[in-house]
């Protein structure tokens, strides 16, 4: 639903499904607000008020979320997962995962499968 301060239904749509087309990759502000024709401020702005995140927060959570779906639905490794999603490495990849869901990768995963 449309909040007042937000991005149109039809440009948060556009934007995210920008995002996700260019997954792992990080996509700049200015990218982003270029596909909705706004400057990146009052992107930034509206864009929080409609997901309730950051543009990069909320890129952020799409990689740990897919990164969680690679951890349970296959055997890859910690360093493909982090490959994969678009992390400098294991190290980078298991610090971020750990502040955003609150349990170390391979500790999540062993959770999640029993």
């Amino acid at each position: 639903p449309f909040k007042t301060g937000g991005l149109a239904p039809w440009q948060l749509r556009r934007v995210t499904d920008y995002m996700e087309a260019n997954f792992p990759y990080r996509i700049e502000l200015e990218t982003l607000a270029a596909q909705v024709n706004l400057s990146q401020a009052h992107f930034s702005r509206a864009f929080k008020t409609s997901t309730g995140l950051a543009p990069y927060q909320w890129q952020l959570a799409a990689r740990i979320r897919r990164a969680q779906a690679m951890l349970v639905n296959s055997d890859s490794s910690l360093a493909d997962v982090a490959q994969a999603t678009g992390f400098a490495d294991t190290v980078h990849f298991g610090r971020t995962f750990r502040n955003l869901v609150g349990a170390p990768p391979g500790v999540w995963r062993s959770d999640s499968k029993r």
